[in-house]
C-alpha cells in the first residue's frame, strides 16, 4: 500500500511535515472540516486548523500571516499529490510550550503557531459582486435578473466569480427534457447585496437537496447531489463469492473504525412528515382597476407535499426548503410558455419527497474513520474517499454489523468529514443513507439458486447480514 504525506503551503513557502528537531519551521498536526453533518443542512466553507512548530519564532514574526494563501496537499509517489485545502489565513496565534526535540531526546521551549483558515467557499460568502441590472431594472442597478441557472452561473461568473473558482458545475435549464419541467430563477434586488456564495446556492437548491461543495483540487465549485443506490448482486469469479454493486464502490467494513463505537442513532430529523418548497409567484396587481393600466407583482409562496410517513401520521414535522424558484400565473401569462416554469416547484417538492421516503425511519451510522496507517484501503479507495467534499456515489461497507438491521443502509454516501494529518492521515466520515435503499431479503434459493458455488469460497469481507441486502443471487 502506498504512504501519504502532507505538504503545508503558505504565500508559496512549503513547510516539511514533522519537526526534525533544527530551528526549521515544520508543520506539526493539521485538522480540516468540510461538508454537513446532517443531510438536510445546507453546504458550508470549510475551515483548516494548523499547528506549526517554529523554534525560535522569526518565522511568525517575520510577516503578517493573516490574510495570506494557504494550501495542504496529500503527497503521494504512487497515485499522484491532491490538494485537499485552499484558503486563506483568518488567525494565526503563537504559544510559548516546552516539546520533545527528536534530535536532543529532550523537551525544549518553542514557538507553536496556531493558524486558522476558511476555503474558498469562505471567500466567495465575504465576496458581493455587481449583477448584469441597470439603472431602469426592477432589481435596480447591480441586481441579478430573472434568468434560467446557466445563465445565471454565466453571469456570476463573467462579473467576477471565476477570480476565485477556476470551474464550476453548472445545472441544466430543463429538469426534464424537451421543456416539460423548466428551472427559472427570481431576479434578486441590488439592495439584497447577495454574495457569491448565496447566489451559488440559489442554483445548486434547484437539484434535489443540492448544496455547494468545494473541491480544492479543482479550485471548482460542485453540486453537492443526493446518490442512488446500486442494485447488489452475488458474484461468483475466480473461485470467490462476493458481492458487487452496481454504480457504487464496495469498502471492507473491517478497515473502517468506529471510533464512537457501534452505536446507531434515530431523531426527529428522520421522521419527517412534509416537504415544503417555498417559491416566487408572479401575477397581476388586484389593486388596480380593471382595463386600466396593469403591472405584475410578485410575492413569496409554498407548496407542500405529504411523505409516506405523513400520509399516515397525526404529526406534522415539516422540511422547508426555501428556493428562488418562479411560477408565473397562466392568466397573466401565456399559457403554453409558462407551463415549464409552473411545474417545477412541483416536481422539486416531488423529488425531494422520494429522497426524504429513504431517510425517514433510517438509522443513522456512527462516526466512520479511515486511518491511512492502520487500515490501509486499496489505491482507488483512499484516493477518492480522502478527498473533502461530497461525491455524487454510493458505497456499501461489506460486512457492517450494521448490515444486519433492516433500517440501516445499506448503502450511504458521505456529506462530511473531519480530515487529520499526525503523521499519518485519517478521516472521519459522516455518511446518509443513499437515494432508493431496497433490500432483497431474498430467499435461500433465491440467493443461490442451482449455483454450484461451494459455501466456503465467500470472500472474507462478506457476513450473514451481507446476504440481506442483496438484490440478485447467483
Amino acid at each position: 500500500m502506498p504512504t501519504f504525506g502532507a505538504r503545508l503551503t503558505i504565500d508559496g513557502q512549503a513547510l516539511p511535515d514533522r519537526w526534525d528537531g533544527s530551528a526549521a519551521t515544520a508543520l506539526n498536526k493539521l485538522e480540516i472540516v468540510w461538508g454537513r453533518s446532517d443531510p438536510y443542512d445546507e453546504g458550508e466553507p470549510g475551515t483548516l486548523s494548523a499547528r506549526i512548530i517554529d523554534p525560535t519564532g522569526d518565522w511568525f514574526a517575520s510577516g503578517d500571516l493573516s490574510g495570506a494563501d494557504i494550501t495542504v496537499t496529500r503527497l503521494s509517489a504512487v497515485i499522484g499529490n491532491r490538494i485537499v485545502f485552499r484558503g486563506r489565513i483568518s488567525k494565526a496565534t503563537a504559544t510559548r510550550q516546552n516539546v520533545y526535540n527528536p534530535v536532543s531526546r529532550t523537551r525544549e521551549p518553542v514557538w507553536i503557531v496556531t493558524v486558522s483558515a476558511g476555503d474558498r467557499l469562505a471567500d466567495a460568502a465575504a465576496t458581493v459582486l455587481r449583477g448584469e441590472m441597470g439603472a431602469k431594472s426592477v432589481e435596480g442597478p447591480g441586481g441579478w435578473g430573472e434568468q434560467g441557472p446557466v445563465t445565471r452561473l454565466d453571469n456570476l461568473f463573467d462579473r467576477g466569480a471565476a477570480k476565485l473558482f477556476s470551474a464550476h458545475d453548472t445545472v441544466d435549464l430543463e429538469a426534464v427534457p424537451d421543456r416539460y419541467v423548466v428551472r427559472r430563477l427570481h431576479g434578486q434586488s441590488a439592495s439584497d447585496q447577495r454574495s457569491v456564495l448565496e447566489l451559488l446556492a440559489q442554483v445548486y437548491q434547484l437539484v434535489p437537496l443540492g448544496v455547494v461543495t468545494y473541491d480544492p483540487h479543482a479550485n471548482a465549485v460542485r453540486v453537492g447531489s443526493y446518490a442512488t443506490a446500486g442494485r447488489s448482486r452475488l458474484t461468483y469469479a475466480n473461485g470467490v463469492i462476493g458481492v458487487s454493486v452496481a454504480g457504487a464502490r464496495v469498502i471492507d467494513a473491517g478497515k473502517v473504525a468506529v471510533p464512537d463505537g457501534l452505536q446507531g442513532e434515530s431523531t426527529a430529523s428522520d421522521a419527517i412528515d412534509t416537504v415544503q418548497v417555498s417559491y416566487y409567484w408572479y401575477g397581476a396587481d388586484p389593486n388596480l382597476t380593471p382595463g386600466q393600466q396593469k403591472r405584475v407583482i410578485y410575492t413569496g409562496a409554498f407548496l407542500q407535499r405529504d411523505t409516506a410517513r405523513g400520509r399516515r401520521s397525526d404529526t406534522n414535522r415539516i422540511l422547508k426548503i426555501d428556493t428562488e424558484a418562479m411560477y408565473l400565473d397562466a392568466d397573466e401569462f401565456d399559457p403554453g410558455a409558462v407551463d415549464g416554469y409552473n411545474r417545477f416547484p412541483g416536481w422539486l417538492a416531488d423529488r425531494i419527497v422520494e429522497i426524504v421516503n429513504t431517510l425517514n425511519g433510517q438509522v443513522r451510522l456512527p462516526t466512520l474513520r479511515l486511518d491511512d496507517r492502520r487500515l490501509p484501503l486499496p489505491t482507488a479507495v483512499s484516493d477518492a474517499y480522502y478527498r473533502p467534499y461530497q461525491l455524487d456515489e454510493p458505497v456499501y461497507f461489506a460486512g457492517s454489523a450494521f448490515n444486519v438491521l433492516p433500517n440501516a443502509g445499506p448503502q450511504y454516501q458521505a456529506i462530511g468529514g473531519t480530515l487529520r494529518y499526525d503523521r499519518g492521515w485519517t478521516h472521519d466520515l459522516t455518511v446518509t443513507p443513499a437515494r432508493s435503499n431496497a433490500r432483497g431479503n431474498l430467499t435461500i434459493a433465491g440467493l443461490f439458486g442451482a449455483s454450484d458455488a461451494p459455501l466456503g469460497n465467500f470472500d472474507p469481507t462478506i457476513r450473514i447480514g451481507d446476504l440481506a441486502t442483496v438484490n440478485q443471487g447467483l
